[in-house]
């Protein structure tokens, strides 16, 4: 299985309308229906302010799973509504458009443990360095987390970072330690808008 982060920014005051967008279509099928591994696993959305990022665990290369969601019916529909409110406009059915996307959306994973079985609940923290400091931000969440029993995820694309957690627990733990004030100008949870698995609506 092989986990991304798509980030993409959107136009001030968007944020309500974004998220109802995203957070109210039906799910895509998840490809591949004669193989024992579909191409979809999970795709969670998260937004902080005017960013939007979506984790997706996927069986294959970004590029195909895009593809794939490009021919659906319903993935049209809301990239059509969606178009008004992106800073930079797509469209994701046509090869060119789709490839700027992915070239300047994808965030790379920097650190990872993932020993939680099946599909925890998932929370994220959202944190932009300072600049020159992002290097450090990982470093020290991966050093806090390594410890906390929680399944870990750290996407960075250049000064943004998403820290995502997974866990069984009741809340799980989305760190905004102290000591990284000095290297953010951002720090701060982000809201899940939505939380799918292949066949089945979690949140």
């Amino acid at each position: 299985m092989n986990r991304y982060a798509l980030t993409f920014p959107v136009r001030p005051e968007s944020e309500a309308a974004v998220a109802e967008i995203l957070s109210g279509y039906a799910g895509p099928p998840p490809g591949r229906p004669q193989a024992a591994r579909p191409l979809l696993d999970r795709t969670s959305v998260f937004m902080a302010g005017p960013v939007v990022v979506r984790v997706v665990d996927i069986t294959c290369p970004p590029q195909e799973a895009i593809r794939h969601l490009a021919a659906q019916p319903q993935i049209r529909s809301v990239e059509e509504r969606l178009r008004p409110h992106l800073v930079q406009d797509r469209d994701l059915s046509d090869d060119d458009s789709r490839r700027r996307f992915l070239a300047g959306s994808v965030m790379r994973v920097v650190a990872s443990r993932n020993d939680q079985p099946g599909h925890p609940p998932r929370a994220a923290a959202f944190y932009r360095a300072l600049p020159g400091q992002a290097a450090e931000v990982v470093r020290l969440l991966a050093a806090e987390s390594r410890d906390s029993g929680c399944g870990t995820t750290i996407f960075r694309r250049r000064d943004m970072i998403v820290h995502l957690v997974e866990s069984f627990g009741d809340e799980p733990a989305v760190p905004l330690a102290q000591t990284l004030a000095p290297l953010v100008h951002t720090a701060r949870p982000m809201s899940l808008v939505t939380d799918r698995v292949v066949g089945a609506v979690v949140a």
